[in-house]
């Protein structure tokens, strides 16, 4: 600022100005910044002598431009009338635009309020470079920065009467709007306007801050599935979401400041509540009945202290998440977890095959399977099988190894618990693996060595079609398709009175027998090649195969451990063989081959290696596999493959 302009009167203010219009070379005194915006003034012939701008939105496009920035006014306002009481007296006048340099507001005192009418300052005007010329609003937006223009600076001779201060107000680097300081020319002496529109730029841009934040809280608070609640040390309710007011079932606007014992009732399930969450301890996942006028809300409750810094402010935020959905989200992750489908289960046996027929067919109906074989067999793949092609197949498939577990904690794990069946329950009590399993399927594994005063409570189950937790006297209604599973014969079992007939009956509605691997023994290799891939892939291994010797040892062995037994020697035999061909070698410390564990029927076996080859050379060529890549899975050249494609008379 030239430091004699405080003391020009408006004759010489306005004498200089006609100077620089009509000297192109005296404009150089200017700032560049300022020079620059009258270049593009006089290039858009902008009007530089009318003596009033005059430039106003309709009501319509102000009605629509305080809208779009509302919050922009709302954080802006009490900066305003900060700045206002401030300098009271002092001429000038507060002016908040949006982007387009459209007037939003405009504050001062009554004088000064006149004073900006007859200058046309008033909100609706707009005053951007392309109608009133170089301008301070005009040059904090194209600077990006604070900025003063003085009397004859700007381009207008209407505005030559001014002096202004203005700064960009940002958000997200982004200019939402200017906060400007106007007064009359001979206002000039008060030389820290353009320092007090920069720190009001941050107050305001520091509030949108915090506004955001809130909203942005709020949002996610409020789409939350959970009820989310913050209370003081007192008690009194600092925050509730929409969530919580719903499930606690209330129904008042304004919560905020209220007790929430007294908002619930003086109940005892309320004391104990409310006395449990507003101490200095953080609970997760606690039971508690909460009472709402005659409605008892059972819910799991997380609560997390919160302390201000000054250790003044305490309280507590809560979490509350309805019993029922837990259960249902724990019962959704439990469903997730079965995988397996008949397009899992590979066999070319034709008796497993018309086993596997009839399981598809079973698994339409309701009724309940007994699967039966020896371990390793596949049964548990098997049940996830008949599940994931049921009606069932969207619910959970609960599974529980009847035999792992004593009795004590097999009764727990089935039926469930209530808080305080016994010594060491859980708080809050534990829902059971049938309860879990309602709507869905409950896989009993082992279910010849379940005890026999649980074999009794099972059938009042299947025959009621409900349960009582231990320690409870509430009948909860199930609806469960059971598939139990045994290696044992249950027949002997019955016959020895370890098993009950009637329970035999109820669960094996529908029986299928899996058979041995030693009695399919065309699947020994197929078998063999689909675990090669699936566990070389697994552990990123390149591709193995078995030598010659291997699978003639494969196929002679009689696999008592079934399938179970072959996956476990190949997953050993792959993470340390040192070559990509598995040989003799590798697998004679995983499978015993001695005269206990030949098979009697070797020669058999032996005389269905050529139909064996053939089945696996017919299934690799249906699935588009090259000529090169099946010589390399069955370890044979190409040449010796066109022999046996010649042999079996396949194409």
């Amino acid at each position: 600022m030239n430091d004699n302009y405080s003391n020009m009167s408006l004759e010489e203010i306005k004498k200089m100005w006609h100077k620089l219009h009509e000297n192109p070379e005296l404009r150089n005194m200017l700032r560049p910044e300022i020079l620059h915006s009258w270049d593009r003034s006089f290039k858009n012939q902008v009007s530089a002598y009318s003596k009033k701008t005059f430039h106003l939105y309709s009501k319509e496009e102000y009605s629509y431009a305080l809208q779009k920035s509302k919050d922009l006014i709302d954080c802006a306002f009490p900066v305003m009338e900060n700045l206002v009481q401030f300098m009271q007296d002092t001429g000038f006048v507060v002016c908040l635009t949006d982007p387009n340099l459209v007037i939003l507001k405009v504050l001062g005192d009554k004088k000064s309020m006149e004073w900006a009418q007859k200058s046309n300052l008033i909100e609706r005007s707009v005053w951007n470079e392309d109608l009133v010329g170089t301008n301070t609003g005009t040059l904090a937006i194209e600077l990006s920065k604070p900025i003063s223009l003085y009397g004859y600076e700007h381009y207008c001779l209407s505005n030559v009467v001014s002096t202004a201060s203005g700064c960009p107000i940002f958000e997200n680097d982004k200019i939402i709007g200017v906060i400007g300081m106007v007064a009359p020319y001979d206002k000039i002496k008060n030389q820290h306007t353009l320092g007090m529109v920069s720190v009001a730029a941050k107050q305001i841009q520091s509030a949108i801050l915090l506004k955001r934040i809130y909203q942005y809280q709020q949002v996610i608070l409020n789409s939350m599935s959970d009820g989310v609640i913050a209370i003081n040390d007192v008690g009194n309710i600092t925050f509730i979401n929409k969530k919580c007011k719903h499930l606690l079932s209330l129904n008042h606007d304004n919560l905020v400041g209220s007790n929430l014992l007294s908002v619930l009732g003086n109940s005892n399930d309320n004391l104990y509540f409310i006395e449990t969450v507003t101490k200095e301890i953080t609970i997760t996942d606690e039971f508690f009945v909460i009472s709402s006028g005659k409605t008892k809300i059972k819910c799991n409750i997380t609560s997390t202290p919160i302390k201000s810094s000054n250790n003044l402010e305490k309280g507590n935020v809560l979490i509350i998440r309805e019993y029922e959905r837990s259960n249902h989200l724990v019962k959704k992750w439990i469903g997730r977890s079965n995988k397996m489908t008949f397009h899992n289960i590979i066999t070319s046996n034709d008796s497993f095959k018309k086993i596997i027929e009839k399981a598809k067919i079973a698994s339409y109906s309701s009724s309940n399977i007994l699967l039966l074989g020896e371990s390793g067999t596949g049964k548990d793949v098997l049940a996830q099988a008949i599940h994931n092609e049921s009606h069932r197949k969207n619910n959970p498939f609960v599974a529980i190894n009847c035999a792992a577990l004593p009795r004590e904690l097999l009764s727990s794990e089935l039926f469930g618990y209530e808080d305080g069946a016994f010594t060491g329950a859980k708080k809050g009590g534990n829902i059971g693996k049938i309860e879990l399993a309602d709507q869905g399927t409950l896989f009993l594994d082992e279910i010849g060595d379940i005890p026999l005063d649980l074999q009794v409570t099972l059938l009042r189950v299947i025959e009621e079609k409900s349960i009582v937790r231990l320690g409870g006297n509430k009948l909860i209604p199930v609806n469960i398709r059971i598939i139990a599973a045994t290696n044992k014969d249950l027949e002997v079992e019955i016959s020895k009175n370890k098993f009950r007939l009637d329970l035999y009956y109820r669960l094996g509605v529908i029986k299928l027998k899996i058979p041995p691997l030693r009695e399919r023994p065309e699947d020994i290799l197929i078998l063999t090649d689909y675990f090669l891939k699936n566990i070389c892939s697994r552990f990123n291994k390149p591709l193995k195969n078995l030598s010659k010797e291997a699978k003639e040892v494969f196929l002679n062995y009689q696999w008592p451990g079934n399938v179970r037994e072959l996956q476990n020697v190949l997953e050993s035999s792959i993470q340390l063989s040192p070559c990509n061909e598995i040989t003799y070698t590798d697998i004679k410390g995983y499978i015993n081959i001695n005269n206990q564990h030949l098979s009697t029927t070797n020669d058999t076996y032996l005389h269905k290696i050529p139909e064996i080859e053939k089945k696996m050379i017919e299934r690799y060529l249906n699935e588009k596999f090259t000529k090169d890549e099946i010589a390399k899975i069955l370890g044979i050249s190409r040449r010796t493959l066109y022999r046996r494609l010649e042999k079996y008379k396949l194409k």
